[in-house]
């Protein structure tokens, strides 16, 4: 598959003689969950309205019908509020419908709706906003997106609108469509948004937002008219580099980054109302740990009569916020706004989140494109990160990743570390490099970050710089890491990549989603025994070349270990007790699946190299 895929962009930074390719490809990070379905029967009644706004990743079951858009705010350029539903060649599982296929002329991502009663209604109008790429790959003019309606009366889908792709970006525009004909006008009426374009990848971007279906409205019917929050909740942090960093560095550490204040951006949209639209701008919660910090619910009443265009508010953060930690901490807030005809109550209200655990990290968790260096056996990449703030103690312990995978991948690499050069930006002399080599898996779940252990710790208190990364040892396939387009990096902390003769410097913009780690292995690499109310039993966690594996019921039972991609690599049956060698499998993360009877469990493990 790997040489089938269509490359968006890529530089050759090397002389004309090499031949090392920095690449980016097309990523989407759908979430892994699937929505329920509604029967016939269950029809809903109009307004239908989805703007987007739930933070699941997926549609909103009460109103769709499948899962295969994903539900972001990583894709949108401008929208009018938080959240759009992003079309594209992937599954809900984030994997392509077609491997390799770059067609432009097949059914991609479709977006259906639950069946509607509209009998006896009249000037049913359905209207939504679209915008082609986004911050994706533009579709080109052989690309469409279509507008599909399900007659409950012959039962056949017809096309009634479209648009195609002109092979750039550009704003949101509206759709609207008229429902007409009895043949529509029933109950049991489905209509669909769907995608035509490459099946093979994250290609040939659509973002929808606003859909609304309503009886009594008519062409200029258009207009939305309500407030509502037009970005996500900003990151928690302040002007420094770092989105997270070890909970046991206070505020004066140079590494640390708590922010004095948010910024939050919201629009006014539709006509102005008389005397202008009063908010109850900048409520909040701050928790730690699940415990209430500060909240603010008596604030001042903002009303202006600045429309559709993009406003800020700022909210301070809580003088007591982040004091002393004793261990591991996530912050959790919520911001609010309410007031008169305050529209959908869903995109009022924003969240966010910051854990502070033992880890450095430069991006925002969400990986637009993927990243990796092609046509040489051996490439290296190398993330500067400034350490001069961690003590003594703070040794480096491994590096969590987040891999992207496709289906013949079988990515193999070691980590390694290096000192800064004694002249220029690149990376200096080689101070580590793991004897094992790891499998670089994806989560089970697309957005996951998988910590890999060293070997042994490496001692970096020497310097106040070091340069961390990888050697993709892989031979038929490329080590593709989640790059993270929201997040550039600063002029301090460039990133490089290598071929093993020569250093060059990256000109893809964006932060590798891969966290160094310090002090401790993270938790979920110490899980103790384990033995749940169904009568299993592992151990160790993480094991190195073998799992006991122990049942108290009755009766042989399956054994599977399973990679993360979702291959079964180790398959035995069993008697209740027994040993799984697992000498012959790369560390890293995996799926142990036991069945026993009518009885099926399933948990994640750590391979480990000590």
């Amino acid at each position: 598959m790997k040489y089938l895929k269509l490359l968006l962009s890529f530089w050759v930074i090397s002389p004309a003689f090499a031949q090392v390719q920095e690449v980016t490809l097309p990523w989407a990070s759908s979430a892994s969950m699937t929505a329920d379905g509604i029967e016939t029967t269950d029809t809903i009644l109009p307004p239908f309205v989805d703007d987007f706004s739930r933070s699941s990743g997926v549609p909103n079951p009460t109103l769709w019908s499948d899962a295969r858009v994903w539900i972001n705010d990583a894709m949108p350029l401008y929208q009018n509020s938080v959240g759009v539903a992003t079309f594209d060649g992937c599954n809900e599982f984030g994997k392509p419908y077609l491997a390799g296929s770059t067609n432009s002329d097949t059914l991609a991502d479709v977006l259906t709706s639950n069946y509607l009663n509209l009998q006896g209604m009249s000037n049913v109008w359905l209207s939504f906003q679209y915008q082609r790429a986004g911050l994706g790959e533009a579709p080109s003019s052989t690309d469409s997106l279509v507008v599909q309606l399900y007659s409950p009366t012959d039962g056949q889908w017809t096309y009634v609108w479209g648009a195609k792709g002109t092979g750039s970006a550009d704003a949101f525009r509206t759709a609207m469509i008229p429902i007409q004909g009895v043949n529509y006008l029933q109950k049991g009426f489905r209509f669909r948004i769907a995608a035509y374009g490459a099946r093979g990848g994250a290609f040939d971007i659509w973002n929808v937002d606003y859909v609304q279906l309503d009886k009594d409205r008519n062409a200029a019917d258009s207009i939305i008219t309500e407030p509502a929050f037009a970005r996500v909740h900003p990151l928690i942090i302040g002007n420094k580099s770092y989105t997270s960093w070890p909970w046991w560095l206070d505020m004066s550490n140079s590494l640390a980054n708590r922010p004095s204040s948010l910024t939050f951006t919201y629009r006014r949209m539709g006509t102005v109302p008389s005397g202008g639209w009063s908010l109850n701008l900048g409520q909040y919660r701050w928790f730690e740990n699940g415990t209430l910090v500060q909240q603010l619910t008596a604030v001042p009443v903002i009303t202006n009569t600045q429309h559709d265009q993009d406003q800020t508010f700022d909210v301070a953060v809580p003088g007591a916020a982040l004091g002393t930690l004793t261990g591991s901490t996530v912050v959790e807030t919520k911001i609010w706004f309410d007031g008169s005809a305050a529209g959908l109550r869903s995109n009022d209200t924003v969240r966010g989140r910051l854990e502070l655990d033992n880890y450095l990290a430069l991006d925002d968790g969400t990986a637009e494109r993927a990243y990796g260096i092609e046509n040489v056996i051996g490439s290296r990449v190398a993330q500067k990160f400034i350490t001069g703030g961690l003590g003594n103690s703070d040794s480096l312990k491994g590096v969590a990743f987040n891999f992207i995978t496709f289906e013949d991948d079988n990515n193999a690499f070691k980590i390694a570390v290096w000192a800064p050069a004694d002249s220029g930006d690149a990376p200096g002399q080689l101070l580590y490099i793991s004897d094992s080599t790891y499998e670089g898996t994806r989560g089970w779940n697309i957005g996951d970050v998988i910590p890999y252990s060293l070997d042994s710790a490496v001692d970096i208190g020497a310097y106040s710089a070091v340069w961390i990364g990888y050697v993709d040892m892989s031979t038929q396939s490329t080590v593709y890491v989640g790059l993270d387009r929201h997040r550039a990096l600063p002029n301090n902390m460039p990133r490089y990549y290598g071929d093993g003769f020569n250093w060059y410097p990256s000109l893809e913009t964006g932060s590798l989603i891969m966290r160094p780690y310090f002090r401790y292995n993270p938790a979920n690499m110490k899980l103790p025994i384990y033995r749940d109310d169904r009568e299993f039993r592992f151990y160790p966690n993480p094991a190195t070349t073998q799992l006991n594996v122990q049942s108290y019921g009755e009766g042989d039972m399956i054994v599977r270990i399973v990679g993360m991609d979702g291959r079964v690599l180790i398959e035995q049956c069993s008697t209740p007790r027994t040993t799984v060698d697992i000498s012959t499998i790369a560390a890293g993360a995996y799926i142990m699946e036991i069945i026993q009877g009518d009885q099926f469990w399933r948990t994640k493990w750590m391979k480990h190299r000590w």
